[in-house]
């Protein structure tokens, strides 16, 4: 399972951002506001949030140059920008911004949380896995990512991941997890001990690599293995 999404929102208007981001709230496990599009940007670099919802017409920077500046750095986060009529001409030029959809202003309340909704089914048909400390795990690519940087990881390692986060919150057994990893060769009671190593590869690769000490997968002497999804 997928755990709870976050958005951005930033609106200049106070009235119009505190009326939005009281119906957000039930829909988002949290929500970061900002008022201006530098504080909007500044928020992003620090809080990653899954989906960005950007009034065009802010001060210091515009909703579309701020999203020029985090495509710089995430190609695919969900970007929704909010628009007067009178700037569709500017949205026309932003093809290569890959935006999720504008709404014209005023934008119907109801209209927004169905576009919000569509955005959350398609993450999370996706199978993206927010974990603990800022880790997220593609499952399509089978990817490992810290921020913006990829954790390089060896074929069993992903494996090992894989079939933990198919399990996600849950404790996997040793002997599951061995016949996993290791589907190529006939367990026998060395693969215990490669177990063992290939955790300890894990977790010490993410630690050397993104100073986390909180530890990925998690161990029971009685009940096995697992991976915490982000709380």
């Amino acid at each position: 399972m997928m755990s709870k999404l976050t958005l951005l929102y930033a609106e200049d208007d106070a009235f119009i951002r505190d009326t939005f981001a009281y119906v957000l709230s039930d829909m988002f496990d949290k929500v970061y506001l900002a008022e201006n599009g530098k504080e909007a940007y500044e928020l992003y670099r620090q809080k990653k949030p899954d989906i960005i919802l950007l009034d065009n017409f802010m001060p210091a920077i515009n909703g579309l140059d701020v999203a020029r500046l985090i495509r710089k750095e995430n190609e695919t986060v969900p970007i929704v920008i909010l628009t007067a009529h009178s700037e569709r001409e500017q949205l026309l030029k932003a093809v290569d911004l890959k935006l999720e959809t504008y709404l014209i202003k005023p934008v119907d309340p109801q209209v927004l949380i169905e576009t919000l909704e569509k955005i959350k089914e398609k993450l999370k048909s996706n199978n993206i896995y927010r974990l603990r400390s800022s880790l997220v795990w593609d499952d399509n690519t089978q990817i490992l990512h810290y921020k913006d940087k990829i954790i390089k990881l060896t074929k069993k390692e992903k494996l090992a991941i894989e079939i933990l986060i198919k399990n996600i919150n849950t404790y996997v057994r040793n002997d599951a997890l061995i016949y996993h990893i290791w589907d190529d060769e006939i367990p026998d009671e060395s693969h215990d001990n490669k177990l063992i190593q290939l955790i300890y590869r894990i977790n010490k690769k993410i630690a050397t690599e993104t100073g986390i000490t909180d530890k990925l997968i998690e161990n029971s002497y009685t009940l096995g293995y697992r991976i915490l999804s982000e709380m």
